[in-house]
């Protein structure tokens, strides 16, 4: 897998982070968001890696190859690469954008009940407008199949019935470049990706929302999502959707990034005085 791995100049803090890109398209558009993101971490002494996905990006495979299982396997990789080439962090935290979100979450869960990496337990999770229901999101990306049918043929030939049973048959679906097979849309594609279920993963979790006005609807399930961690926080970003191709240039997302680090600041400062307090009543 490819990865570029963000060093501050300075000492190295002991809370590092992997960051988990989406799907397709959208890691495209939401490249410099996470660039920008990673450059502002290592700036207050985070180590920070990201990478591309098995079948995405400079990474080797191909996306019709991938599945639930593989991005998990490369996760977890990208954790281990990270503990061997920063030795002194003492914990990894995650940031996921959308499919790369529900990523993140499943293998904070899987770690949490497996111990798959102590670094990674107790560690903040942040979860930037995460899919939940896996088999909405496909049925959206093969929305956008339509619309290339459309302009190649001038009608739509397959819909997105005949694309699904077509994946689920062994083949594939091209969405913008990006090639969906049945491991995925299978392992994936189900209406309750990430479930509303108390979670076991103990660590300060935040859930955003990004909403292009403040008027946008609150998102009731994000908040349920929230809530389902011991230390779940809900908050909204007002932002533009800028994994999508839209009109304005997001070198950075501006009230997103710097809500995700006042939340972080918050967080770091309570460890910090819980490890005084026991400290002192030690």
């Amino acid at each position: 897998m490819f990865g570029l791995l963000h060093l501050p100049e300075g000492a190295v803090q002991p809370l590092a982070f992997v960051m988990s890109h989406p799907f397709g398209e959208e890691k495209l558009w939401s490249h410099r968001v996470f660039v920008s993101c990673a450059r502002a971490l290592a700036a207050r002494g985070h180590a920070v890696l990201r990478f591309d996905y098995f079948g995405a990006g400079d990474s080797n495979g191909m996306s019709a190859d991938a599945s639930l299982g593989t991005h998990c396997e490369d996760l977890r990789a990208a954790l281990g690469a990270l503990e061997q080439r920063v030795p002194a962090i003492q914990q990894i935290g995650l940031i996921g954008l959308r499919l790369g979100a529900s990523f993140a979450a499943l293998l904070a869960e899987s770690n949490a009940q497996q111990q798959l990496s102590a670094r990674l337990r107790g560690a903040p999770l942040v979860l930037w407008d995460p899919i939940l229901d896996g088999d909405a999101y496909f049925q959206e990306l093969l929305r956008s199949n339509l619309s290339t049918q459309l302009a190649v043929y001038g009608k739509v030939v397959d819909n997105r019935e005949v694309l699904t049973a077509r994946i689920r048959a062994g083949g594939s679906v091209n969405v913008d470049g990006y090639e969906i097979g049945k491991d995925l849309l299978d392992s994936c594609g189900v209406s309750t990706l990430l479930g509303t279920e108390p979670k076991q993963h103990a660590g300060p979790t935040l859930v955003v929302q990004i909403a292009a006005t403040e008027a946008q609807k609150e998102r009731a399930d994000l908040k349920a999502l929230a809530s389902s961690y011991s230390q779940g926080t809900a908050l909204r970003a007002a932002e533009q959707p800028f994994w999508r191709e839209i009109k304005p240039f997001y070198p950075r997302a501006s009230q997103l990034q710097e809500l995700t680090l006042r939340w972080l600041d918050e967080v770091l400062s309570t460890a910090s005085a819980t490890a005084l307090e026991t400290a002192a009543a030690g």
